[in-house]
């Protein structure tokens, strides 16, 4: 299927519009995947249909829950967590959301299904629809629509075999507190002036139309920009049962069967690539020199969509050695596309994981402690190579104790009520410089400064969800680095970033000591 031409031609653009109204989440999905079989096999038109969810949790069909879901909160609170089949990053759905589904047909000669170009226009679409009720949207690629440069609706796209489900959700209204709680990894925190933060990175149509407007007159525009963009003939929307797609069994989703489960034995990374966040897990033989089970996962969209558990199993049972060719001769072999990102990304997750056995060697550390560490910095540098080469370390304020005076300064006494001033006594004895970073902002002037003076390596504590979302600053930077995650009070998982970020958060993180001091004893002395 390309741009210009969604349908086979020996099909008439007929669009069949189905209203489910309100419904479960999982019932929708698999109302989707129905609707796909159908479609793919010519014994249903092309069809739109719209519903609104109760609370759930979508969650993309690469993602690992427990990396992604504060999973006992959902429970608690009855927000059922079902896998889309569609790639991305988990969302939260309610009754203030009003979600469609796109289902057209896809011959087998269509070749590659263009990832970009299908979400591309089908933001087109609800923006053309959108518009038609006054309000003017912008294209965030790769999937959003935003209006002043906050999040309307997102679009998502699946490709199976003869069918192409697009899908999406557009803001009616949005329950943001329940949202950050559902997430594990919020961008906002939960005070109430957090929560006017995250408001104002979305925006929903009963803010934008002066008050919540009808659904029948929103899916009737959406209709209209539907049907205009992939020039179909609308039929009149339908809610009577006859006229849905049955249900079937969901089936199982990509690494829900194969994910490592979380230990001591398995060695962890992750990749904050240009289509999102990629992860990988993988375990070895008893002399640790073969591959022995692999699972990858992420917010990301690929095509086939089993692209990724056919990786995982292409490298299973051969030796560690062998990982790029294997990887290179997947890849040569294979008609793909990865959105927003290559096969150097899937190399760089898989590799870090990979080096997590050389960096327990060369640290004397455990699997989990080598799993906490985020290595920063071009391959052909170790963590060790990093260790022996830094000069600075890099120390959150936000492990200093919450009453102490030094606690926003750049400096410690080494008093001994927190480990702070064991990290500065570490790095007094190594030769260290010790950097106290008070805020994003600050991170970034350090950054700079340090590239500035020529420093070659660093080392550094920060949690992950951070690196993950300021890795940009991290990158930019180009300096070398060991970073190592923090436990313990964590402003994303305290919904507290905000505060991180200007530097006035208030809990306290802590600092693995025994895992520094190992890193910092592999890099020797150093004379200042």
């Amino acid at each position: 299927m390309d741009d210009t031409s969604p349908l086979p031609s020996e099909t008439e653009p007929v669009l069949s519009v189905i209203d489910d109204g309100l419904c479960e989440a999982a019932e929708a999905q698999a109302r989707d995947l129905a609707a796909m079989q159908a479609v793919a096999t010519a014994a249903q038109a092309p069809m739109l249909r719209f519903y609104r969810c109760r609370p759930a949790v979508l969650l993309g069909r690469h993602q690992w829950p427990e990396k992604e879901l504060r999973l006992d909160y959902c429970r608690d609170q009855g927000i059922a967590v079902v896998r889309r089949q569609s790639g991305g990053g988990a969302l939260y759905t309610d009754e203030g959301q009003l979600a469609w589904s796109l289902i057209l047909p896809r011959a087998p000669g269509d070749g590659g299904p263009n990832l970009a170009k299908l979400l591309e226009r089908a933001c087109r679409a609800v923006a053309e629809g959108l518009a038609r009720l006054g309000v003017e949207t912008r294209f965030k690629a790769p999937n959003d629509l935003e209006v002043a440069g906050r999040k309307l609706a997102g679009c998502h796209v699946a490709v199976e075999p003869g069918a192409v489900l697009l899908h999406g959700t557009v803001l009616l209204s949005a329950d943001v507190e329940r949202m950050l709680h559902a997430l594990r990894v919020p961008t906002e925190k939960l005070s109430p002036k957090g929560l006017d933060g995250a408001r104002r990175r979305l925006v929903t149509l009963a803010e934008l139309l002066g008050g919540p407007p009808p659904v029948a007159a929103v899916r009737d525009a959406l209709v209209a920009g539907m049907s205009g963009v992939f020039e179909l003939v609308p039929q009149a929307a339908r809610a009577d049962i006859a006229a849905r797609p049955a249900p079937v069994a969901e089936p199982a989703a990509a690494n829900d069967a194969v994910a490592l489960p979380e230990g001591e034995e398995v060695a962890e990374s992750f990749w904050a690539s240009g289509g999102g966040l990629l992860r990988a897990r993988l375990s070895f033989d008893a002399g640790r020199t073969r591959i022995a089970r692999v699972a990858l996962g992420g917010d990301v969209t690929v095509h086939p969509a089993d692209l990724l558990d056919r990786l995982a199993r292409w490298l299973e049972g051969h030796p560690v050695g062998e990982l790029r060719p294997r990887l290179a001769a997947f890849f040569a072999a294979e008609e793909v596309e990865l959105l927003g990102f290559g096969p150097q990304d899937l190399a760089q997750v898989l590799q870090r994981a990979l080096a997590r056995l050389d960096e327990q060697r060369a640290f004397g550390i455990a699997p989990g402690q080598a799993n906490s560490l985020m290595v920063h910095g071009p391959e052909e540098f170790t963590a060790e190579e990093i260790a022996r080469r830094a000069s600075v370390m890099l120390v959150p304020y936000c492990a200093k104790m919450p009453a102490c005076k030094w606690r926003r300064r750049n400096r410690c006494t080494e008093c001994g009520l927190c480990e702070v001033g064991d990290a500065y006594r570490l790095a007094r004895e190594r030769g260290l410089r010790v950097i106290s970073i008070n805020n994003y902002e600050h991170l970034c002037r350090t950054l700079d400064e340090l590239k500035r003076d020529g420093v070659e390596a660093y080392l550094g504590m920060c949690c992950s969800q951070f690196y993950v979302k300021r890795n940009r600053a991290f990158r930019e930077a180009g300096i070398p680095a060991v970073l190592m995650d923090v436990s313990g009070a964590n402003c994303y998982e305290l919904h507290q970033e905000e505060q991180a970020y200007a530097g006035t958060f208030e809990a306290k993180s802590e600092l693995d000591i025994p895992l520094l001091e190992r890193i910092v004893a592999a890099g020797g002395e150093r004379t200042l």
